[in-house]
């Protein structure tokens, strides 16, 4: 009997099954909730279905969603990394609904940050007890939770997935053997692949962390894994960061503007938190809690103590992060100094998103604090493990009474009647949203989030953008259009007694990617530019007549770098197979 609860004890099945248990009890209610009520989720939503039908016609990469802004074409994936839809697009293979499918992922997600955090504290502490409660403690965050009920800000939940494989791949690079450093690139790709401003943060603290250990990069074996990491990075991100640049770099898009995007000081100085908000919910209108919990914020007051007893083979890793808590949760108040910061740092907008990052360094602090404190206070190691047992469950209920409150606000803002299509409707939001873009894919640019449009565009929203019909304009000169047919992501028509210098307005939201060709005998192609108004122009230039045709065809940068993204996902595993043979000795 005795060896049998020691096996259990030292196998990694037993916590790994715990966390699944727990990521489940903590995810399934999501199950019960609306994606439609949460901040986010119709955006969400809306670029599922307009990525999954922009595959259906064969666009490869789904860039634009030729339904959207009243059919003159939206960019879903140029500057929202395409991996969140990609995953959830997967399991809606599987599922009836496009909603189940992002309420399924949510819950993966919520279950995969617990996987990926007991991994990096037990590559740390080399404890599988402190692992566990630090996962448990990751997963039942009343803020992470959050982002998943109340705001569904899906690149920031899925962020929480590979923030810790970043750290598990620099920890084991700088304080350990160096056979995982990998897990670096994993973690830093799966990161820019999911949320840009979680990317920059870590980064920051990544370089800050390297800093502790400065030295140790003089090492040629760190330094050379150091630069293998930086360049995987690089190329298997390629299929977001190159798009993102190009469309920067063609046009100005609501999204680089800090006014519109509300990135500038001012309006972060303006949002920060009163530390009251960590210990109590003051009920804000959107429904974004902001507590720490009870269990988390016990916890990390220990450290303070914790730092002197604290066990020397990862003293300075605990030390590390407990600055880096601190600093994460001044950053959400308004004692850190918002508007003298670079304006970079402004990309979160918010301050409070800071919470994220004070939970995942607060997690490893936490946990290590409550395995010392049973440790201290039971002698007996069964009693040990019947007291961890208990800390878990009440660590989960915590984390349930978070959730509880969350499907309440869920069922208030259900009940209330909401207008769509022209007609109440109570409960089944999800459902009756759904079927009404089902019914009718073509929704105007309001329906959707608009930051990007470019500025041009985003600036005429409440009047060009409204009364533009969909068809050719003709901004200067004059010619005669016959027989315009427009279908997606194409467009043809017949001009004639074209006047010399004619500019056109073609029915298309500008992103690069168009290809205009005329026929008159030769097929001619014509520069793609965008309009005053933000749409797609071109003009005509000793050209009298001929067939225009206009269709959506990618970048030659879009297509290199996707082949390059697919490559180097391709190189890189087999690069971590060799290595791992390498360090087992197999040759």
């Amino acid at each position: 009997m005795k060896n049998w609860v020691q096996k259990l004890r030292d196998s990694n099945w037993t916590y790994i099954v715990i966390i699944l248990i727990v990521g489940l009890i903590i995810g399934l209610p999501l199950l019960q909730t609306n994606i439609r009520n949460t901040h986010d989720g119709f955006i969400h939503f809306l670029r599922l279905i307009g990525t999954d039908d922009a595959l259906k016609m064969a666009q490869i990469p789904p860039i634009i969603s030729s339904e959207y802004c009243n059919g003159m074409g939206y960019a879903i994936n140029l500057f929202y990394p395409a991996l969140t839809c990609y995953l959830p697009l997967i399991i809606k293979i599987f599922t009836p609904t496009y909603t189940l499918a992002l309420k399924i992922f949510g819950i993966i997600c919520i279950i995969l940050s617990g996987f990926t955090m007991y991994k990096f504290v037990n590559e740390v502490t080399k404890k599988k007890v402190v692992a566990l409660f630090a996962a448990i403690l990751y997963i039942v965050a009343p803020y992470k939770l959050a982002n998943v009920y109340i705001r569904y800000a899906i690149g920031e939940f899925m962020a929480a997935v590979f923030i810790p494989l970043v750290f598990l791949g620099l920890y084991n690079l700088f304080n350990s053997d160096g056979k995982k450093h990998y897990y670096i690139t994993i973690g830093a790709a799966g990161l820019i692949l999911s949320h840009t401003v979680s990317t920059l943060y870590v980064a920051i603290f990544c370089a800050i962390y390297v800093l502790f250990f400065i030295k140790k990069l003089k090492e040629k074996e760190i330094l050379k894994k150091c630069a293998i990491n930086i360049v995987f990075i690089i190329l298997i991100s390629a299929m977001f960061v190159f798009l993102m640049l190009e469309a920067s770099s063609k046009a100005k898009y609501g999204i680089m503007d800090n006014d519109i995007m509300r990135t500038t000081n001012e309006f972060t100085s303006k949002n920060t938190l009163q530390f009251s908000q960590f210990i109590k919910d003051i009920e804000e209108e959107d429904g974004t809690t902001f507590v720490i919990g009870i269990p988390m914020l016990l916890l990390t007051i220990v450290s303070i103590y914790g730092v002197y007893k604290v066990d020397k083979k990862y003293k300075d890793t605990y030390i590390i992060f407990f600055i880096f808590s601190m600093i994460s949760i001044i950053m959400c108040t308004r004692f850190f100094p918002w508007k003298y910061v670079p304006s970079i740092l402004c990309k979160l907008q918010y301050p409070w998103r800071m919470l994220g990052f004070f939970i995942f360094f607060a997690s490893l602090l936490s946990a290590i604090n409550l395995q010392w404190i049973i440790e201290k206070v039971c002698k007996k190691g069964n009693v040990q493990m019947g007291v961890s047992v208990i800390a878990i469950i009440v660590i989960t209920v915590f984390g349930l009474q978070t959730i509880n409150g969350f499907i309440q606000r869920d069922i208030q803002k259900s009940e209330q009647k909401y207008t769509l299509q022209g007609y109440p409707r109570e409960v089944s939001v999800d459902e009756e949203y759904e079927k009404s873009i089902m019914n009718n894919k073509k929704i105007s640019h309001m329906q959707i989030n608009r930051e990007y449009l470019p500025v041009k565009a985003l600036l005429l929203q409440d009047t060009y953008m409204k009364e533009r019909e969909d068809k050719i304009y003709i901004l200067s000169g004059s010619a005669n259009i016959n027989n315009e047919q427009k279908e997606e992501y194409k467009l043809t028509a017949q001009l004639e007694n074209i006047e010399e210098n004619t500019v056109l307005e073609l029915p298309y939201i500008y992103y690069p990617g168009y290809k205009i060709t005329i026929e008159n005998g030769n097929i001619m192609e014509l520069k793609a530019e965008e309009s005053e108004n933000g749409y797609l122009q071109t003009k005509l230039e000793g050209i009298e007549s001929g067939n225009i045709k206009v269709e959506y065809v990618g970048t030659l940068i879009t297509k290199i770098s996707y082949i390059i993204s697919i490559l180097s996902i391709m190189a890189f595993i087999l690069y971590v197979v060799i290595e791992k043979i390498k360090s087992k000795k197999y040759f």
